[in-house]
């Protein structure tokens, strides 16, 4: 982050000092008047265009501009028109010559502050998208998210694919969700989750993982575990989560549905969304 910092404040220097350079040759190289003000202008938004577009953007302006320029020139030279009408103030080779050679640092100074920039929101980017997804657990539960729960099967599914072996993913839907919410308040419902949470982890292997797949919906990853073994942990998870006891001191009793499945290396490759979806429409309901 204070890498970050430095480029930033690099930056700002050099978009300073871009912007003292147009007020300097503003003030020493172009005509006064209206047509002064309106060479600047252009001058300032080919500029603009360079910092919003890039260097190769900007150049391909400044080079039909400077045709343009040069062109009105020779066509008065021809017609030798000299000092006089409203082309005498700045349609002469000397500010031609000024004006493309400003166009031209302009160019390369904007095209590298745009490079610059583009560099740093890259990069940004790339770094809050690692944040997103490795900085990934639920603060109710202490579970992992969904977004983890799709990196650590792909890369199971991977490893099965290649070297053999299975893992079972187990659903946990909890019933009345919403409703216990409304009767016992966020609170109880705060103290709930954390119960889930330090109880399913007390079922669980170490090698297993946890995730909070939805509000109501917790997901197993059972490493190496066949799919006949499922229904023994959801057992297991049960008999620690069928009764719940309020802050209150009141029991209450909890329902789930499950679902769950295996995968293994005879399954083809199956895509990650294909497996869920299937996993998903095995629901059975389990009382608990």
């Amino acid at each position: 982050m204070k890498a970050f910092f430095n480029e930033d404040k690099n930056l700002f220097v050099k978009i300073c000092l871009f912007a003292i350079s147009y007020a300097l040759m503003f003030e020493f190289l172009w005509p006064n008047g209206l047509v002064g003000k309106i060479l600047f202008g252009l001058f300032a938004l080919i500029s603009i265009i360079t910092l919003f577009f890039g260097m190769i953007v900007g150049l391909i302006v400044s080079l039909f501009f400077l045709f343009t320029m040069g062109s009105i020139i020779l066509f008065l030279a021809i017609q030798n028109i000299e000092h006089g009408g409203f082309y005498s103030e700045f349609l002469t080779m000397k500010i031609f010559v000024l004006y493309g050679v400003g166009l031209l640092l302009t160019n390369l100074f904007g095209g590298y502050i745009y490079d610059q920039l583009s560099r740093i929101v890259m990069e940004r980017n790339k770094l809050r998208q690692e944040i997103k997804l490795f900085v990934a657990i639920d603060p109710d539960t202490s579970f992992d998210n969904s977004q983890r729960l799709e990196i650590e099967m792909k890369r199971e599914m991977n490893r099965i694919n290649r070297y053999g072996g299975k893992f079972t993913i187990l659903f946990l839907e909890m019933d009345n969700y919403n409703e216990f919410s409304k009767t016992y308040g966020q609170k109880e419902l705060d103290y709930l989750l954390k119960t889930i949470g330090m109880r399913a982890s007390e079922s669980l292997r170490y090698s297993d993982r946890k995730f909070r797949y939805s509000n109501n919906k917790f997901a197993f990853l059972l490493i190496e575990t066949p799919k006949d073994n499922a229904e023994l942990v959801a057992e297991k998870i049960g008999e620690r989560l069928g009764t719940h006891q309020l802050l209150s001191g009141k029991s209450v009793t909890l329902s789930f549905h499950i679902s769950y499945e295996e995968y293994n290396q005879q399954m083809g490759q199956m895509d990650y969304l294909q497996f869920i979806h299937d996993v998903e429409k095995e629901t059975v309901f389990y009382g608990l």
